[in-house]
């Protein structure tokens, strides 16, 4: 327990010393503590009359190193009240009952102390270590917590008394405190510290610089404008970096370090080395991607270039006329096709930190840690702002609900769930942008891909004849190739190809000559005509053309064919058991169910593309939905239906073949 007074003037003769000469920033903070200190000392004969009761607590919450321990401090220094700093290190005790007797020798002392007519704080800092939640705390804590409880509603009677102790408390965990302990009568307001914005890092710079040595090229606005995300300590620690910097450059060059300027090389390596503290413990960066390092895709990039940094350069025009930047983009289409490099280039040219999400890491076997990083991630984005949040495999952390009850869906449902949470409040946030990629669009909940969540579709196509052409060139610049090398003809050569595959066909063109001779200077053609006869696009035009068409039908799944509109009717039984049962191309009646052999699902199910009997029909075509990744569609139910109930005219034997292949 720490325990200090102040020895300026009082709240109510004219300061010589204001808070302000030590903080910068946290205004709203700021004059809540000083009307929380100050108003009962200076308006006390009228809450007298009016019988008003002044707030005794305050919770302040933020982020670690925003200065809210120092905004205590400066403010009981400029009110010249007394302090009493309680931290949970100075609390919790070996021996029983000890804590709590710290904690009563701590407000007895608080209360000593306004009784001589002193104004007292209790400063509680880290109060989230000291009273956590009830289901989380152990037997010591509800000690503590419990002692507190008594001592704070004590000292509220105690106000009413004449007698002022303010009781403040700062956490960066705020929903990790006692509820309890955040009712009327006990922390009356609650503020938030929050990270400062570009004028507040502005002004949190002027203070840490104003006794440095700037060389007069330094501009301290441009610095704050491309510290985004920073708090004030690491405002502190960027200002202590460039110092160093400045002061080994001088004594490399033997010179007076009284003498040595701090430049703007001092500040960019202090920049690189000093990174946001808010943003630890996630992957963020902003890449160093650019549009140029895309082959192709102009309109696209035009679109993403409109959508991203429109709203950041030319922000007093999208308020001029009213308009609401986007907050969601979605990326689609075959894999290999650049839409990951995408967000990435948008990302840098915005100068926006990118935070990147998989399957991978929202799946976890605990219960609500998936959910907990998501919020997570959203809470540290709007912190970052302006930042790209990029989901890729979005069809994994946003899949269709429904039809299923394993362990898995449930998961999927939650994060799903969490994930809709967070993006409708991005309304409130400002500079976030959700940028999701996929290439199973059809897999992703419709509720996702309405306007006010994900604003705009994109879909990313393989690369035409002039992209290829710009994608090759982009991917050999920095390898030597021989003068042979046409590489408008093997773009032509290289038609369905995508971005990673022409990508892959550089490199392997590479490995190629050092296989033939370790000592090789340079690529040939010969070399990428070697990879080239071995190598086979991924994407056939059917994909394409089924990828294309999504916008135009959301629900239709790539690889199939659309339902047919007629009823494929059998030769005896159920002339309507087969009624939109699965899509199936053009199917005839020729005693039995033939697919066209032409179909490529047919090709790869069926050699022949044959099938003889009904129950056969429907267990292929069971197979075949079921094999497209979308187990929660309405197919297996409906075809559970189908072999339930009117697959009781079929062959007993067919229908236990039909349930052993549904289930």
């Amino acid at each position: 327990m720490e325990t200090s007074s102040s020895a300026s003037n009082d709240c109510g003769g004219a300061a010589a010393w204001k808070a302000e000469e030590a903080i910068a920033g946290n205004t709203e903070a700021l004059q809540a503590l000083r009307e929380l200190i100050s108003f009962p000392i200076l308006y006390s004969r009228e809450s007298r009359i009016l019988g008003l009761k002044w707030p005794c607590g305050l919770l302040l919450y933020g982020p670690p190193g925003t200065g809210k321990t120092s905004l205590v401090r400066a403010v009981v220094r400029e009110c010249d009240a007394h302090l009493i700093v309680i931290s949970p290190h100075s609390v919790h005790r070996s021996h029983a009952g000890e804590s709590e007797k710290i904690l009563r020798e701590a407000f007895a002392e608080a209360t000593s102390r306004a009784k001589s007519g002193k104004p007292s704080v209790i400063f509680i800092d880290e109060i989230d270590a000291l009273c956590p939640r009830r289901d989380s705390r152990r037997e010591q804590d509800i000690r503590i917590a419990s002692q507190l409880f008594m001592l704070m509603d004590a000292n509220k009677s105690l106000s009413t008394s004449g007698y002022h102790v303010v009781v403040v408390a700062s956490t960066n965990r705020v929903d990790a405190i006692d509820p309890a302990l955040r009712r009327a009568g006990r922390f009356d307001a609650e503020v938030e510290v929050s990270t400062p914005n570009e004028y507040e890092r502005c002004q949190i710079l002027k203070l840490y610089t104003k006794k440095l040595p700037l060389d007069p090229g330094v501009d301290l606005e441009a610095i704050a404008a491309s510290c985004k995300g920073y708090v004030g300590a690491d405002i502190e620690a960027l200002c202590r970096e460039a110092t160093m910097s400045a002061l080994s450059k001088s004594s490399d060059v033997h010179q007076d370090g009284g003498n040595c300027l701090i430049t703007i090389d001092d500040w960019k390596h202090a920049r690189s080395v000093v990174g946001p503290s808010i943003t630890r413990g996630v992957t963020v960066e902003i890449p160093k991607v650019s549009w140029e390092d895309i082959g192709g895709l102009k309109d696209l990039k035009k679109k993403l270039q409109q959508a991203v940094e429109w709203p950041l350069k030319h922000s007093s025009a999208f308020s001029r006329l009213g308009v609401s930047p986007i907050r969601g983009i979605l990326l689609h289409g075959p894999p290999g096709c650049s839409k990951t490099t995408l967000a990435k280039a948008a990302a840098c040219a915005a100068q926006a930190s990118f935070f990147s999400l998989s399957g991978a890491e929202l799946y976890s076997m605990y219960v609500g840690e998936g959910e907990a990083l998501l919020r997570n991630t959203f809470r540290k984005a709007s912190l970052a702002a302006p930042s790209i949040i990029f989901f890729d495999e979005a069809d994994v952390v946003a899949a269709k609900r429904g039809g299923s009850s394993s362990g898995s869906s449930i998961v999927g449902e939650r994060l799903l769930s969490t994930l809709l949470t967070e993006m409708d409040g991005l309304e409130q946030a400002k500079g976030i942008l959700v940028l999701a990629a996929t290439n199973r669009p059809h897999a992703i909940d419709a509720a996702l891909m309405r306007p006010g969540r994900f604003d705009l579709v994109l879909y990313v196509p393989p690369p035409d004849l002039e992209a290829r052409c710009e994608i090759l060139r982009v991917h050999t610049r920095n390898m030597k190739v021989d003068g042979d090398v046409d590489l408008q003809q093997i773009a032509q050569d290289t038609e369905l190809f995508t971005g990673a595959e022409l990508e892959g066909l550089c490199r392997e063109a590479g490995i190629v000559a050092l296989r033939e001779d370790i000592s090789a200077t340079v690529v040939c053609n010969r070399h990428f005509q070697t990879v080239m006869r071995s190598l086979r696009p991924a994407l056939t035009r059917e994909e394409i053309e089924s990828y294309a068409s999504f916008l135009k039908n959301p629900n239709l799944r790539p690889n199939i064919l659309p339902e047919p509109s007629s009823k494929l009717k059998s030769k005896g039984g159920n002339k309507s058991i087969f009624r939109s049962a699965a899509p199936v191309a053009r199917a005839k009646v020729q005693g039995a169910l033939v697919w066209d052999p032409t179909s490529p699902e047919a090709q790869k199910r069926k050699g022949s593309g044959l099938i003889k009997t009904q129950g056969e029909a429907l267990c292929s075509i069971l197979t075949w939905t079921g094999s497209m990744g979308d187990q929660q569609g309405p197919w297996p139910r409906l075809a559970t239906s189908i072999a339930l109930g009117r697959g009781a005219r079929l062959r007993s034997a067919q229908v236990v073949e039909l349930r052993h292949n549904l289930w």
